[in-house]
């Protein structure tokens, strides 16, 4: 069994850091039964802002140090403990991921967020909150984060995610402990899509460097032949350009490529989850929707413009 830190690619000093935190939080609970804390207790935080860019594995990280926070094992992150298990396939009662398929994270998901940070552990050793896309917060979910981050309760761990710390208010950046990633090489991201038999060392190689190392779409690079066709002609482009007239229509094949990227990404998923909802209400495609009906379809639908429009942006 692999440990919980294997997924991390290229980020031995980030892990080194995270490791070390893990062993603090340990001599925090070892030390509520009444002594005091360990100085190792003094490497960990109650709020962590992990940065890097896209593709460097801010969410990957956030996930195995919350992995390492509920572990049980002899060492923290042993990947074979329940608590390590459970936090690596997102079932952990006590950890809580929060990310958005939309441009941004409402205040009312914030709020819901700040009161479920205020619950004790229901049989992990802490409450932690994963926020995937904190740059996503507009300004009053900011706000709304901030008051729980400036008073945590002890049994919360806050674990915010963003491509840089600007992308936090200053007040919430200030209060976390800052973790920065890099990006890896392609060679380790390659290794990593092989050990996980995603793809021939050859093609995973190729998806990597494609991806410029983001390991999200390198995996799905390695996975689906027509979209690193997509891909190539994305990166080929700047070469054809000789004229400002050929930068104009190199412009409009690279939107149509991103339209044609974000359709594939989400289309399967949009007919599964219609397809799902018809059967919960008893309908058949095409058949007439009661009022009840047509206002929970409508709903879906545009659910899945707003994750479109995601789409096409990040593409």
């Amino acid at each position: 069994m692999m440990s919980v830190w294997s997924s991390l690619v290229g980020q031995d000093a980030a892990v080194a850091q995270l490791s070390e935190a893990a062993v603090g939080a340990r001599a925090i609970i070892a030390g509520r039964g009444g002594g005091r804390a360990s100085d190792e207790a003094r490497s960990m935080s109650h709020a962590w802002l992990i940065t890097g860019p896209p593709g460097s594995g801010r969410s990957v990280a956030a996930r195995a140090f919350a992995a390492a926070l509920q572990c049980t094992g002899e060492e923290p992150g042993c990947g074979a403990c329940p608590g390590c298990r459970t936090t690596m396939a997102r079932t952990n009662a006590d950890v809580v991921f929060a990310a958005t398929e939309t441009s941004i994270i409402n205040v009312d998901t914030a709020r819901s967020l700040v009161l479920q940070a205020q619950s004790a552990p229901s049989q992990g050793l802490w409450r932690v909150i994963v926020v995937e896309d904190a740059d996503r917060l507009g300004e009053s979910g900011a706000n709304a984060l901030l008051k729980a981050i400036e008073e945590p309760p002890e049994h919360t761990v806050w674990l915010l995610c963003a491509p840089s710390p600007e992308d936090m208010i200053a007040t919430i950046r200030s209060r976390c402990r800052h973790l920065g990633l890099r990006i890896p090489t392609a060679a380790a991201v390659a290794d990593l899509l092989v050990r996980e038999g995603v793809a021939t060392p050859d093609v995973a190689l190729e998806a990597a460097r494609a991806a410029q190392s983001h390991i999200g779409l390198a995996r799905a690079l390695a996975r689906d032949p027509q979209m690193r066709e997509r891909r190539r002609a994305i990166i080929t482009a700047p070469a054809s350009v000789r004229s400002v007239g050929e930068a104009v229509m190199a412009a409009d094949r690279l939107l149509e490529t991103a339209k044609t990227q974000a359709d594939a990404q989400v289309a399967e998923r949009n007919a599964r989850e219609k397809a799902e909802l018809l059967r919960q209400l008893g309908m058949e495609e095409g058949e007439s929707a009661t009022k009840a009906s047509r206002t929970m379809i409508r709903q879906l639908e545009e659910d899945q413009k707003r994750r479109s429009k995601r789409a096409l942006t990040d593409a």
